[in-house]
């Protein structure tokens, strides 16, 4: 290589000049895509904490009115006022009827624990179906204390010590606003469900939240090296209405998204911790990771010139040669890919080319050989013996029994018959063309079979009617069919072509119900018909073999001749043309 080299360097200062403002788009793009995407995330966040906290809510809502729907039942008060003058049986009955009632509502509602119902003029309290300390206590004096206390403070849910169980509850309590109190009901929240309920909200690492209720109940998932800066950061986070919220903070030296909302009716807060890092991270494209791509990218283009520059004059010497050899005539010149080469897709094009130029010179070649001694055998079996003399006899039959007109018409369609067949002219046909022929020949060969055989022609789609196919593809079909499939039918014989028209191709389908193929034979057909499509020199390109080769060479492989067996009983033959290559 020369020492100076303008070129190359144009070649190097055009692609950088136009690299660097694609990079520096690439930059503004992903940062503005960044703002954008992580604008999106908050807002889910957002929206999906927003649901989380209405459901929690509007559920302890639910369960206050549940309390409310019990406390109105109007069996209630007599149990209240009139049980000493019950019987056993009819207070039982009441009794049972409430704690079913309560255990309706336990198993309504996942976040209840248990349901309570107390009676202070009874001194009595009835629990839901498996509460642990039985289906009723008497009211302690603590009991009546936390009772007194209930009615005097102002909200529906407490966070209290159990006097019975000596648990830390969390309960909502109503009674009555016109039974001071005489009676009433609890229920108690379980707090592993409230915490399952919020722990399932959680979707990355680092996620952890507070539930703050009535300023005494906390529940939170905070570590302990969080738990103490999360909870002096309440009074700030807290807000008083549920519009959208969230504040970046600092925890344990950490950045924090704290997304803040309240719970209208149990007057609680909710405040969801959330890291940067978690959900940001894969957002961030830092500017040395942006300069060490153009760094590398700059390098690796300089580099792919400086090669291609090198190694442009042996590649092309190789590639010109190859050409000569194909304009000796040489069709047979192939030009080893190398994958490391700058020039292996002009390899590989020039291959394709000399490939194809092969395949088309086969189709016109083969094509040409194979009609001719497709048309010899059809010559030879259709004029020796049988057809020929069968066509005679009954032309003979029918002047005999004076059916002149009768015999005018087959002689008129051997006429169009021989003379299609013996035009040595035509390689190629319009399917038209060669569906009349056949039907000519069917018509014929119909009159023979009269009594014996009946033939079924669909008719041709018409926008089907000008596909070029090869001659005579269709006829030698239908001649098997009468010779081999129907010949020995003495009644009900039956052949039938017909068409299953698509966008891209046409089914031709011949079949018919003789008992002319066994099983065996119908394999070793088939096989046969599969070799044929990749080659002719297997064996002897006659009848239906004959017909699939000049198919396949003429379509390019589109089109295909297959057998089967059909539902009438005897052989189905479909051909397959393709419209796109016709």
């Amino acid at each position: 290589m020369q020492n100076k080299n303008p070129l190359l360097k144009k070649i190097v200062i055009l692609f950088i000049s136009l690299l660097i403002p694609i990079l520096l788009i690439g930059m503004y793009t992903v940062r503005k895509g960044n703002e954008k995407l992580k604008h999106e995330i908050i807002s889910s966040i957002h929206t999906n904490n927003q649901t989380y906290i209405s459901q929690l809510d509007t559920t302890l809502r639910q369960i206050y009115f549940s309390n409310v729907s019990v406390l109105n039942q109007n069996f209630i008060p007599k149990l209240a006022y009139l049980s000493s003058f019950m019987s056993d049986y009819e207070r039982g009955v009441l009794i049972n009827l409430l704690r079913e009632q309560l255990s309706s509502i336990c198993n309504t509602h996942p976040f209840l624990e248990s349901a309570q119902f107390f009676f202070r003029t009874t001194n009595r309290i009835y629990n839901s179906n498996g509460y642990h300390l039985g289906s009723f206590q008497q009211i302690t004096e603590g009991y009546e204390n936390i009772l007194d206390e209930f009615q005097k403070s102002s909200g529906t849910i407490h966070y209290y010590t159990n006097p019975i169980t000596h648990q830390q509850d969390l309960s909502i309590f109503s009674t009555p606003s016109f039974s001071n109190s005489d009676y009433g009901m609890i229920l108690t929240l379980s707090q592993t469900e409230l915490q399952n309920y919020l722990e399932s909200n959680a979707a990355y690492l680092h996620d952890y939240y507070i539930l703050n209720i009535d300023h005494d109940f906390t529940l939170t998932n905070l570590p302990e090296s969080l738990y103490a800066e999360g909870q002096a950061l309440l009074p700030l986070l807290q807000t008083e209405d549920t519009l959208d919220t969230y504040k970046l903070i600092h925890l344990n030296d950490s950045h924090y998204y704290a997304f803040s909302y309240t719970l209208p009716y149990s007057k609680g807060t909710y405040i969801r911790f959330i890291s940067t890092q978690a959900f940001l991270n894969q957002l961030k494209l830092t500017p040395l990771l942006l300069n060490m791509l153009f760094i590398a990218v700059a390098i690796a283009c300089i580099a792919f010139f400086i090669g291609i520059y090198r190694l442009v004059h042996k590649p092309l010497r190789q590639l010109i040669d190859a050409f000569v050899e194909v304009e000796q005539g040489n069709f047979n010149v192939y030009i080893k890919e190398n994958k490391k080469s700058d020039l292996a897709y002009l390899y590989s094009a020039f291959n394709n080319m000399t490939i194809q130029l092969k395949q088309l010179i086969e189709r016109d070649y083969t094509q040409k050989m194979l009609l001719q001694k497709a048309e010899l055998k059809q010559l030879q079996a259709q004029i020796n013996p049988h057809f020929l003399y069968n066509s005679f006899f009954m032309l003979q039959r029918m002047i005999k029994m004076d059916l002149s007109e009768e015999a005018l018409e087959v002689a008129n369609a051997l006429g169009i018959y021989f003379r299609y067949i013996t035009k040595n002219s035509m390689d190629y046909v319009t399917l038209r063309e060669e569906y009349e022929h056949t039907k000519t020949y069917a018509y014929i060969q119909g009159l023979r079979f009269e009594g014996r055989i009946d033939v079924l022609f669909e008719d041709l789609p018409v926008d089907c009617e000008s596909i070029t196919v090869p001659k005579l593809i269709l006829q030698p079909i239908v001649e098997n069919a009468f010779n081999y499939g129907l010949n020995d039918k003495l009644e009900n014989g039956l052949l039938k072509v017909s068409f299953m028209n698509y966008a891209e191709y046409l089914k031709i389908t011949i079949e018919e119900n003789g008992e002319g193929i066994s099983d065996d034979k119908l394999f070793e057909l088939q096989s046969k018909l599969l070799i044929s499509k990749g080659s002719s020199s297997e064996f002897e390109m006659s009848g239906i073999l004959n017909i699939q080769r000049r198919l396949v060479v003429f379509s390019n492989n589109l089109s295909s001749l297959d057998v089967s067996r059909s539902d009438l009983g005897g052989l189905r033959v479909t051909i397959t043309l393709s419209k796109t290559y016709s």
